[in-house]
């Protein structure tokens, strides 16, 4: 080539694809079974590169990895609620110092089993794909609690208890949080979600 153009250019192809028509028919088949089969799993299944497989995927068959979302489902009367809190919310922010007292919470439960991991699941597909992944139940797990202003963060904590019951949320308030929130300032909001423990009639009393 050097000798014939004095170019250390790379020359031009013949346009031919590298991959065959019959191997592209056969990840497209195989991804079309089985879109949650990693290019790992596939390529061994198909005894082809596993940057073939990515590359025909993406370049040839323009299927995209979806990552799974964990979300929580909502009811018809879920939205109501949440336009009518995001409305409260807009108007109160008139107030310049609604934000700086905000004190946001949340509990969430990890499954020690990795039942569902949305960061090593994938689905191949040419659309976000509806899926609903169920997950294990009485599966190993711990609970996790945390809560956020605009300038601190409060835990995480980590219940030793199984399950969260009121009394169990109660103590964790008692003891733990609110003595927290009531040396950084007395003037707060303090936010939680409707979960059955947080709404029982000694919490609310508290």
């Amino acid at each position: 080539m050097f000798e014939e153009t004095r170019c250390l250019c790379k020359g031009k192809t013949s346009g031919r694809p590298r991959v065959s028509a019959e191997n592209v028919g056969r990840i497209r088949r195989t991804y079309e079974r089985s879109p949650r089969k990693s290019t790992y799993k596939g390529s061994r299944e198909l005894q082809m590169p596993q940057k073939t497989v990515l590359r025909v995927l993406t370049k040839r068959l323009k299927m995209k990895p979806y990552v799974i979302q964990l979300v929580q489902q909502l009811k018809q009367k879920d939205y109501s609620k949440r336009m009518n809190y995001a409305t409260f919310m807009q108007e109160s922010m008139q107030d310049e110092t609604m934000a700086d007292r905000l004190i946001f919470s949340d509990k969430s439960t990890f499954h020690v089993s990795g039942k569902v991991n949305r960061y090593n699941s994938r689905i191949w597909g040419t659309e976000k794909p509806s899926t609903i992944i169920e997950h294990e139940r009485d599966s190993a797990k711990v609970n996790v609690f945390c809560a956020i202003s605009s300038r601190k963060l409060y835990g995480p904590l980590f219940f030793s208890e199984r399950s969260v019951t009121s009394n169990v949320y109660l103590d964790m308030l008692e003891v733990w949080l609110m003595p927290q929130l009531d040396s950084d300032s007395t003037d707060y909001i303090f936010h939680q979600d409707g979960a059955p423990p947080h709404w029982s009639m000694e919490v609310r009393t508290f």
